[in-house]
């Protein structure tokens, strides 16, 4: 058996191919669609996550990974919520966006203080969580931030690393995995041919569903519910490179994202105001002992 070489030219004949298939041609032709109007894609995700937050006016949202704002903006313009969107870095929009009851900031939620930000009724962050370096770090926040005793309720969104879209180069890579069967330098080189330099697959983080799964149980999260969405293998394909995609369990290659809604059980009680009682000191003990778990295993 001749060994298969993963270079430029095995990445510019798969993407040559694939980007003939009806599925890319439509999926190119939503992408353009999505960038030429964000705000009504951004109206239509709302409307997507409204079906399990319920958001209310008045209620106090958190969104975590907030990008240009569009998503901030419509659920205080439209919903009459409280927003506090951070991301971080800045962007150009967030002037013409800021105004009384809706705060832009930079802000990392998983390697900053939280004492600031106060508590939520809703948290909602999209496609964010695979970008994260300290994702555990995360979900830990989100239970400190969000309203105890199940009133406050976050939707979490994430991109899985070994899904067929997780290289987020899908605007010029068309073939399913280009991040699991390619290294970096061959990335360069064909967005070098393209005139652009280097550029590589998107760095993700190597959760899976079972690796949230864990930190959920860890944390001590109500997992209201849970779902994937992904794209069915393509046989020949995952058969032609094996030897590569073998390594992975079927399972874990076909889905793309993992959808979470989930509250916190922390009792109502567990952080007064002023002196920290000593039931809210035991339940930070407990997590961080988890972290430490986590960590080693």
């Amino acid at each position: 058996m001749n060994q298969i070489r993963y270079d430029i030219d095995l990445f510019v004949e798969l993407n040559e191919h694939y980007s003939r298939s009806s599925a890319a041609v439509e999926h190119a032709s939503a992408i353009k669609r999505k960038d030429r109007n964000p705000l009504e894609d951004t109206t239509k995700r709302i409307a997507q996550v409204d079906k399990y937050l319920h958001f209310k006016k008045g209620m106090r949202v958190l969104e975590i990974g907030c990008g240009r704002g569009h998503l901030s903006s419509l659920l205080k313009q439209d919903y009459g919520c409280e927003v506090v969107g951070v991301d971080i870095r800045t962007y150009p929009e967030w002037e013409e966006f800021q105004s009384e009851g809706l705060d832009l900031r930079i802000h990392d939620i998983s390697a900053m203080s939280n004492d600031g930000l106060g508590t939520f009724d809703r948290i909602v962050s999209l496609a964010v969580w695979e970008h994260m370096e300290h994702p555990y770090a995360g979900l830990t926040a989100v239970n400190d931030l969000l309203k105890p005793a199940g009133q406050g309720v976050a939707y979490i969104s994430a991109n899985l690393y070994r899904g067929p879209k997780a290289s987020h180069r899908y605007r010029e890579v068309f073939f399913p995995w280009p991040h699991l069967l390619f290294e970096d330098d061959v990335f360069e080189e064909f967005y070098r041919r393209q005139g652009r330099n280097n550029v590589r697959a998107a760095w993700v983080n190597k959760l899976t569903v079972a690796h949230y799964e864990m930190y959920l149980r860890q944390l001590d999260f109500e997992v209201v519910r849970q779902w994937t969405t992904g794209t069915p293998i393509d046989e020949e394909f995952y058969q032609r490179f094996i030897d590569k995609l073998g390594r992975y369990p079927r399972y874990d290659l076909e889905q793309d994202f993992l959808h979470m809604v989930i509250a916190s059980k922390r009792p109502l009680q567990s952080r007064p105001h002023g002196r920290l009682s000593s039931s809210y000191l035991r339940w930070r003990l407990r997590t961080l002992g988890d972290l430490v778990r986590g960590v080693r295993r």
